[in-house]
């Protein structure tokens, strides 16, 4: 019986496990000379980008100002670097060394929400981030009602996430996005891409 019980805990932490690594995935980038490849990457929040150097001269990954979100440094040919987005956005980068040369790029990171679509009453989660209050930045939410082309601004939080309870509204598809920015300094990062729900009648 004490086996047995071990047996299934261990099965249980194998697949709690499994389930933690699969929810984070790894794009790949190659720095080889005057360009990254792909130039475009679309990630999810909390997912890493990894850049490798294919190339015969070294390169660097730098996010682009006034936000310097991340710098590898100098990456020697066959090194590598890597880094974790914590909030949804688009960020451009480039190499400081060849950015005249055109070796520039863009991560776009995508928010979450669940579920996708319910009927009018349906409390909808929104994430936007991996981290709570991740100073010294905050999440800038946007949103579009229906038939509204124009984004309007909702809230900036600290929080990772944020409930959006549709009792009450008109049914249809509303658009959410979102960005980091640093109250501080004042500077942030472009809009992530729009994420849809759908409330139905």
């Amino acid at each position: 019986m004490r086996l047995a019980r071990r047996s299934t805990l261990l099965s249980l932490l194998l697949v709690l496990f499994i389930v933690g690594s699969a929810s984070a995935a790894t794009a790949n980038v190659s720095m080889t000379e005057n360009v990254f490849t792909p130039k475009k990457v679309t990630i999810k929040i909390g997912d890493t980008v990894t850049w490798t150097n294919n190339g015969a001269v070294s390169h660097t990954s730098t996010g682009n100002a006034p936000l310097n979100l991340w710098d590898s440094g100098t990456v020697t040919p066959g090194n590598s670097f890597g880094f974790t987005f914590f909030g949804g956005g688009k960020y451009p980068y480039h190499c400081t060394f060849h950015q005249s040369l055109g070796m520039t790029g863009t991560v776009s990171v995508k928010i979450k929400a669940s579920p996708p679509s319910g009927p009018q009453g349906t409390v909808f989660t929104i994430t936007v981030g991996t981290i709570d209050d991740p100073a010294p930045f905050r999440y800038d939410i946007q949103w579009k009602r229906p038939g509204d082309d124009r984004w309007m601004p909702l809230f900036s939080i600290k929080t990772k996430s944020f409930t959006f309870d549709s009792t009450g509204q008109p049914p249809g598809i509303y658009r959410f996005r979102s960005r980091i920015r640093n109250p501080n300094t004042m500077v942030f990062s472009d809009y992530s891409v729009p994420k849809a729900i759908t409330v139905t009648s």
